[in-house]
């Protein structure tokens, strides 16, 4: 039976990136992730009993993550309005000069639940019910989410390609 510092290593070898790049999708800035995510497994630490006997406690750190970052976000557009990017018309490839890098652009203009579900399913592969467990839905939720980020990624995706033709 492992110790309950061996096991909260363990999580935390595990989650790092994950956690990382979670925060790093909703700050957009890699010093603020990297805060969080050392807040958060200060966090984990002090409530290691709660999370390392929850059903799913890579989505319990997760939730931590995205109530974190989302926290840090508002406090930062309470005190610096944030211009949105806004990617012009018509030459958007050429400008953004990346497909990979438009879709990013596309991901971050997601409504935030979206772009979590998307992330989470995705990039870092989670499953439908540990989504569900992160943002405290139910999974058929999830699936709306999915179903309609990636929708709405393809379309836009088709339009660039297509500069707006059918």
């Amino acid at each position: 039976m492992k110790t309950t510092t061996e096991q909260y290593t363990e999580l935390v070898l595990s989650t790092k990136d994950t956690i990382y790049r979670l925060a790093k999708s909703i700050t957009g800035s890699c010093v603020e992730a990297e805060d969080i995510v050392q807040d958060i497994y200060e966090k984990v630490w002090r409530a290691r009993d709660a999370v390392l006997n929850s059903r799913y406690p890579r989505a319990y750190l997760c939730r931590m993550t995205r109530n974190l970052a989302i926290d840090r976000l508002r406090r930062r557009r309470d005190s610096v309005e944030i211009s949105d990017r806004v990617v012009e018309d018509g030459n958007r490839l050429a400008v953004i000069g990346d497909m990979a890098e438009y879709t990013r652009q596309l991901i971050a203009t997601l409504p935030e639940t979206q772009r979590m579900v998307i992330h989470l399913r995705d990039v870092e592969g989670y499953e439908i019910e540990e989504i569900a467990e992160v943002l405290e839905c139910e999974s058929a939720n999830v699936r709306v989410y999915l179903s309609r980020a990636r929708k709405y990624v393809r379309e836009e995706l088709l339009k660039a390609i297509n500069y707006g033709t059918a």
